[in-house]
């Protein structure tokens, strides 16, 4: 590190710290210009008077949003027999339950505001491909209404990834020493532990979900409310980039109160699914 470069930091940051940093910022600025390739974004659509009002509702999105893709059409009774929905959205001319997956309910003939909602989730998958399917697990969502310590949280979960093959050994004395070089507490309560450089063996993001707080900075007493824990490999860091937007949203949105009252996987699922829809 150069004179200049001491002078303006705090602490002492090492070469695979800066190296980290180096990955965010390039893969921020390939993200910017146009890097990746895009996907369609699948849709489900519930209608209730059959094939016909299917073939309006599509051909006046298809002709807003190309980038979309018409998978399937049900009815009511069936849609409400599904456990789950596979389609990254729903669109819907009747009334329904709210499931796994956004739902837009929308006239025959859509209104400015309604074709506004779709652009927005048509845009999600485009702009932050998969980020909470494939990084966000149900296995790795923890929610601690007991009081703990930063040590004893980063040990649990460190022992946990390293037994489902996600990190070394290597990882949990990493994940200390970058805490010591500076907090991750971001602000509003949310904290974004990660190890020094990429040392994950499979990217996972652990979402700990803690009510009564984990006490994040001994010297200013700031808790840590909601703790995503990163584990980061190296096949996986330019999409896991995306993750850093939904993070800030968070910030920006002050959502921890929302977050903080979520009980189960699903409800985190379905603040984030939000929150990203407003990414644009």
């Amino acid at each position: 590190m150069t004179g200049a470069s001491k002078e303006l930091l705090p602490h002492a940051i090492s070469e695979d710290e800066l190296g980290y940093l180096a990955v965010h910022i390039g893969v921020s600025l390939e993200r910017n210009y146009g890097a990746g390739s895009i996907r369609q974004t699948e849709v489900l659509v519930v209608t209730d008077a059959g094939n016909s009002t299917f073939r309006v509702v599509e051909s006046k999105i298809m002709r807003e949003f190309p980038q979309l893709k018409f998978s399937r059409d049900l009815t009511l009774q069936e849609y409400e027999s599904l456990e789950e929905v596979d389609e990254d959205f729903v669109i819907t001319t009747v009334r329904i339950s709210e499931k796994n997956k956004p739902v837009i309910k929308i006239a025959p003939f859509p209104t400015p505001y309604q074709l506004k909602q779709v652009g927005r989730l048509a845009m999600i998958d485009q702009t932050h491909p998969y980020i909470i399917e494939q990084f966000f697990d149900e296995r790795f969502f923890m929610v601690i209404n007991e009081k703990i310590s930063q040590e004893t949280l980063f040990q649990t979960v460190c022992q946990k990834l390293q037994q489902d093959g996600y990190v070394t050994p290597d990882f949990y004395p990493s994940l200390q020493e970058r805490e010591s070089i500076v907090s991750t507490l971001l602000g509003e309560g949310i904290a974004l532990p990660h190890s020094l450089g990429l040392l994950a063996n499979k990217t996972v993001v652990v979402t700990v979900i803690a009510p009564r707080g984990v006490e994040w900075n001994k010297e200013t007493k700031e808790n840590a409310y909601v703790i995503f824990l990163l584990a980061i490999s190296k096949a996986d860091y330019e999409e896991a980039m995306a993750i850093y937007d939904l993070f800030v949203t968070f910030v920006k949105e002050k959502t921890t109160r929302r977050l903080m009252t979520v009980k189960n996987f699903n409800e985190f699922q379905m603040i984030a699914k939000d929150s990203l829809a407003r990414i644009l």
